[in-house]
């Protein structure tokens, strides 16, 4: 078995892909709804909450207002979540052609490079904010807020995928 090592010269790993609107979509989910699957529950939980306090008070007095007012926002979050975001989502992809641009990020020994659209910018790993791995995504949020999205089907092999993993963890 071969073991990597990085250095400053030659790349420990290395990737190009194009993102697809699969890809885009997951990691535009792990980066707004965070890498936790609680925290996508939060606000129904407190709908539902509003819903079992107003049947908790009675249906004759304020209580059918509270549970009214639950059911409300339940809906109006269920459309906006499942309806709403991924049909803007998938407008602006396409709109913007957002997946054809080729990104390349290369792993060194103290940075990492990340070349998209013919511009090359250089970061170092205590940029990283935040490192998520979803289903078919892999993101690194850095301090500056930006986002970048890698799709596991980049990776040439499982140990390319395990240096980058082992990266940012």
């Amino acid at each position: 078995m071969m073991k990597r090592v990085m250095s400053d010269k030659k790349p420990a790993v290395s990737v190009h892909y194009l993102l697809n609107l699969e890809e885009s979509q997951d990691g535009f989910k792990l980066a707004t709804f965070g890498k936790k699957q609680i925290t996508q529950f939060i606000t129904p939980l407190i709908s539902v909450g509003l819903i079992i306090w107003g049947v908790y008070l009675g249906a004759s007095g304020a209580g059918r207002y509270y549970v009214i007012l639950g059911a409300l926002f339940l809906i109006m979050q269920s459309i906006v979540r499942y309806a709403l975001l991924p049909i803007i989502f998938k407008r602006q992809f396409v709109k913007y052609q957002l997946g054809k641009s080729e990104q390349h990020l290369s792993l060194y020994q103290d940075y990492a490079q990340l070349s998209s659209a013919g511009r090359t910018r250089t970061f170092e790993y205590s940029d990283v904010k935040r490192f998520c791995e979803g289903k078919i995504t892999y993101i690194l949020e850095l301090k500056s807020r930006t986002v970048i999205i890698i799709p596991k089907r980049a990776f040439a092999s499982s140990a390319d995928q395990t240096v980058f993993k082992n990266t940012f963890q």
